[in-house]
């Protein structure tokens, strides 16, 4: 900057300067941050899509790891009852007696093939929209009375106790409770020997119905406990045989408590018989 005196003469110049260090350092700080912060910033969000991309993908997978159980339980199931037909039909020698296997076959495939359906539909969510005010009360009285001559058939006493001061509801599916009750009570009757005894009580406990099945039976082997509640799981597959079962009902049993947001417990002793409580949440209860 010039500097001058009267007249305009030049006297001499004035010159400011500054250090631009600080300014230096700010913006190599800038390039190493931007040099290291984008590389990083793409790990990061790479590492976070695809964590998310999998969280995503995981209900895919469990449906298709399903699917694939699915197929295969259905596949081992079905063979032996095809390949008995298969055999009978290549005797050639129809007679009373292969007619009858024959119609024991057919109904195995009937009521597997219905099962696999029920479950299939119960554990996809097709029948939840079907949702009314079950009483618990005349439902426990109309499995005990429909199963009451499967229970003297075998020699075993089936009754109940259904509390008459109170009427306790819920809200779900009737159809699919009703056939989980009749699972669990059915079940208690067959794994019963005779003179034996099968109690279904119903209590209520903090805004919940409880309905316990409480069996004299064979009991289960505690190594058995968590996996009888999967398909086709058999704890004896000679008994299973001897009494017609697939496999199948303590599975429907659980998904239909699932499905109305309800617990299924077990507990039992070899020998000393099984209690199954089935725990679901009351819609209201009305005093009689």
């Amino acid at each position: 900057m010039p500097l001058k005196i009267k007249g305009n003469q030049l006297w001499g110049y004035l010159q400011v300067g500054r250090s631009i260090q600080r300014l230096n350092d700010y913006m190599n700080s800038l390039h190493w941050l931007l040099g290291l912060g984008v590389p990083f910033s793409m790990i990061l969000i790479g590492g976070a899509g695809w964590w998310l991309a999998g969280l995503a993908m995981r209900p895919i997978e469990k449906s298709y790891q399903q699917l694939q159980k699915f197929t295969a339980d259905a596949a081992h199931e079905l063979r032996t009852p095809i390949t008995s037909l298969q055999t009978i039909v290549e005797t050639n020698s129809i007679n009373q007696e292969t007619q009858k296997a024959l119609e024991r076959q057919i109904k195995r495939l009937v009521t597997l093939t219905q099962d696999l359906l029920l479950l299939s539909r119960v554990e996809s969510g097709l029948q939840e929209a079907k949702l009314q005010e079950i009483c618990l009360n005349d439902l426990v009285a109309d499995v005990e009375e429909e199963l009451m001559p499967v229970a003297m058939n075998a020699q075993v006493l089936l009754s109940s106790n259904i509390p008459i001061e109170s009427y306790l509801y819920i809200q779900g599916n009737e159809g699919q409770i009703y056939r989980m009750l009749l699972n669990l009570v059915s079940n208690a009757i067959k794994y019963t020997p005779e003179s034996g005894e099968v109690i279904i009580n119903l209590t209520t406990n903090d805004h919940q119905g409880l309905i316990t099945i409480k069996d004299t039976g064979i009991g289960i082997p505690t190594s058995d406990i968590p996996h009888i509640f999967n398909r086709f799981y058999r704890v004896n597959a000679d008994r299973s045989r001897h009494t017609g079962g697939s496999g199948l009902g303590l599975a429907i049993a659980l998904a239909i408590v699932q499905t109305h947001k309800g617990k299924l417990e077990v507990q039992s002793d070899v020998n000393n018989g099984s209690t199954f409580t089935v725990i679901l949440p009351l819609f209201s209860k009305v005093n009689s």
